[in-house]
C-alpha cells in the first residue's frame, strides 16, 4: 500500500505533465521558438507536389478496385475511386502550396515582373 502512495505521489500534476509532453514533441519535430529551417528547394516542393498527389489517384484507385472486387460493380468502383482520389490529390496539393505559402511569404518589396501584354 505504501509504494501505490509513493508512486502517485511523485507524480506531476496532469497539465506540467501535458505542456511537458508538448515541449519534448516540439523539440523532437524541430518546431518552436528556434526553427530556422531553410525553405524547401523547388525541386523538391516539385516532388511532394507529386508525390502527394500521385498518391491520392493510386489509393482512390486502389480502393475502388477492391470495392469492385467485392460488390462486382466493374468498372463503376474503379471509375469513381480514381476520381475521388483526383479529387483528394487536388486537395492536397493545394493544402501543401497554402502551408509553404504562408511559410515562405513573398517580399512586398521586391520587384515585380513586368508582363508582356503590358506593353
Amino acid at each position: 500500500m505504501e509504494r501505490i502512495d509513493r508512486s502517485m505521489a511523485d507524480r506531476k500534476p496532469p497539465e506540467d505533465a501535458l505542456s511537458d509532453l508538448r515541449r519534448r514533441v516540439d523539440a523532437a519535430r524541430g518546431t518552436g521558438p528556434q526553427d530556422s529551417r531553410p525553405p524547401q528547394s523547388p525541386a523538391a516542393l516539385a516532388l511532394r507536389f507529386g508525390g502527394e498527389f500521385g498518391a491520392a489517384i493510386i489509393v482512390g484507385g486502389l480502393l475502388g478496385y477492391g470495392a469492385d472486387v467485392f460488390l462486382n460493380s466493374q468498372p463503376w468502383g474503379l471509375i469513381i475511386g480514381v476520381g475521388l482520389g483526383f479529387a483528394a490529390g487536388v486537395v492536397n496539393v493545394v493544402r501543401v502550396a497554402q502551408t509553404y505559402s504562408n511559410a515562405n511569404p513573398v517580399d512586398p518589396n521586391a520587384p515585380s515582373i513586368p508582363d508582356d501584354e503590358e506593353d
